[in-house]
């Protein structure tokens, strides 16, 4: 009886597409991984069995979504580590990449390097250290070489002005920490010292729109231009008003180590919209090297634009300012007439981050 009942029972089932394809929607849906469900190439589900077998971890009880934060941060070190890892085997000319390349690449990033301080990577060497003063009898500490000196400007098409409100001030050294050369011509150079003591062509002064000399910038150049500078600026604002949203101008300057000083209006840093302020940040370093390609720059001195009153993170500004550059002069590596661009520096955080931004620059 109880047979013929389930006979019948399965029987009346219709013949329709309604049992299998639920069965296999189901089917496939339950095949899909953690990680593919997370958007993880790593294995979500074997580092949660990790985690919850590790002595490291006190409870034993650990979502899911513990496990689907680390294997993510795990992929985007490892990423970021492989991605340092390859520009370096690239430069060198290897076509394998070894432990060395890795362990390189980590040395040279200091966010990584605080992270990877004590983990010893087998068959890397080590990252040679020369004591500071085992360097201190060198020309190149104590003043910059003659084919890396911040030459002079040109003379032939500025004039100076000999002004009494100028101040007289002793030029303190600089020297050239490193550099790279970008688009066949342009050379990049970080350099330790004073905005005020480098010379070029044009020097950058981040300010506001009212063009005043309150920043940490302005008030290095006040102190050595006097008022003669501060009377140009505000020429200058009385006959073209305050600078727009983003702008930039360029004015004489008296008393400095460049005749012509570009007043930028440098965006503030907005935390909830990075790329908003990267966008601006970018657009104003573009537009200071139109300027100086206008009026025959050839020498621009640099300061770290926005990491100061802007508030700007300083890899992030550094990061920013170096990929315009880089973005701009491949643009126009044929018209444009930029041969250096120094980017002046005081303090050992803002030189250690453009030192190794200017080296991962691709």
């Amino acid at each position: 009886m109880q047979t013929c009942t389930l006979t019948m029972a399965v029987s009346s089932i219709p013949s329709g597409s309604f049992s299998v394809p639920l069965l296999a929607n189901r089917h496939n849906t339950m095949t899909r991984s953690k990680a593919e469900r997370s958007g993880l190439t790593f294995p979500v589900a074997r580092i949660w069995r990790y985690m919850k077998r590790h002595y490291s971890f006190r409870r034993r009880r650990i979502s899911i979504t513990a496990s689907v934060y680390l294997t993510a941060v795990m992929e985007y070190l490892t990423r970021e580590v492989t991605e340092l890892a390859g520009d370096l085997t690239i430069k060198a000319k290897r076509k394998l990449l070894t432990p060395r390349n890795i362990m390189l690449a980590i040395a040279n990033d200091e966010e990584l390097q605080k992270g990877f301080s004590s983990i010893v990577l087998p068959f890397s060497g080590v990252v040679p250290r020369f004591n500071k003063a085992m360097l201190a009898g060198k020309p190149s500490t104590s003043r910059p070489s003659p084919q890396r000196s911040l030459s002079k400007t040109n003379m032939g098409k500025t004039k100076r002005t000999n002004s009494s409100n100028a101040p007289k001030h002793s030029a303190a050294p600089v020297s050239v920490l490193s550099q790279r050369v970008i688009a066949k011509r342009t050379t990049l150079c970080v350099v330790r010292g004073s905005v005020t003591n480098a010379r070029g062509d044009a020097v950058v002064h981040p300010t506001a729109n009212s063009m005043s000399f309150s920043g940490q910038v302005g008030n290095a150049l006040l102190r050595v231009g006097g008022q003669g500078l501060a009377s140009i600026a505000q020429e200058s604002y009385d006959q073209h008003g305050p600078l727009e949203l983003d702008g930039v101008r360029l004015t004489r300057a008296v008393g400095l180590g460049c005749p012509y000083v570009l007043h930028c209006n440098s965006p503030n840093y907005n935390g909830s919209d990075t790329h908003q302020s990267v966008v601006r940040l970018t657009r104003v370093i573009e537009k200071c090297l139109e300027i100086c390609d206008a009026n025959n720059l050839r020498e621009l001195v640099l300061p770290s634009v926005g990491s100061g009153g802007c508030h700007y993170p300083k890899q992030l500004a550094a990061e920013t300012i170096l990929r315009a550059i880089k973005t701009y002069c491949d643009a126009h590596f044929e018209t444009t007439i930029l041969t250096a661009i120094y980017f002046v520096l005081y303090d050992q955080e803002s030189i250690s981050v453009y030192a190794a931004e200017l080296a991962r620059l691709v």
